[in-house]
């Protein structure tokens, strides 16, 4: 799928017998970077691609040396929000563990880099408590629970080159029920210098 293309695609999918969903993707209005969204129910979970540029910022902001916003920055990001879209006080109940989520990359099944897998990497490189919970608090938790109207946000890292295209496959409960679903065709910013838009 071109990510030229910045007008919205509606793709119709069907995960089980009489359980539908639709992805959309597009141009985030805000970030003015391209998005994947998937709404299932009253699930929503937005996607919306980060520049290397901007996860060097963060991080560098945050007190992390220069070789290790380097080493962060050569992940792939997305900026994430999970939303259970149901109106308060509805029974519907959205469970997901980040480390049941697989990318296809190059036909390989490859998993997420989670705050479990980088409190790994920090542990090794001698880090600063400080800088490790500024990792912990920028990225999506790996388990959650959401009730009617909850919703939480926060970065996912994937372990693919910039530029990559790859597929995400997710997995999610509604009420103690599996939900699956894939995402086609994602991509991951390239290293590239975007100036700042003047208002």
């Amino acid at each position: 799928m071109s990510l030229r293309l910045y007008y919205i695609i509606i793709i119709s999918l069907v995960f089980s017998p009489g359980y539908g969903a639709t992805i959309t993707t597009g141009k985030d209005e805000q970030a003015l970077l391209p998005y994947w969204q998937l709404q299932s129910g009253v699930m929503r979970l937005r996607l919306v691609q980060r520049l290397p540029d901007q996860t060097r910022a963060y991080f560098s902001g945050r007190g992390f040396n220069k070789a290790d916003v380097e080493l962060i920055a050569s992940y792939c990001f997305f900026q994430s929000v999970y939303k259970n879209t149901n109106k308060a006080h509805s029974s519907e109940i959205i469970e997901y563990n980040l480390t049941d989520w697989k990318l296809v990359y190059q036909e390989k099944n490859l998993s997420l880099m989670v705050r479990e897998k980088w409190q790994d990497i920090w542990q090794s490189r001698n880090i600063k408590q400080a800088q490790k919970i500024a990792m912990e608090w920028s990225l999506l938790p790996t388990r959650q629970t959401l009730k009617s109207a909850d919703y939480n946000w926060g970065m996912t890292a994937y372990p693919v080159p910039h530029g990559a295209t790859f597929d995400l496959d997710i997995i999610w409960k509604i009420n103690g029920k599996v939900r699956k679903a894939r995402i086609p065709d994602m991509k991951c910013a390239n290293d590239i210098y975007v100036p700042p838009v003047e208002e």
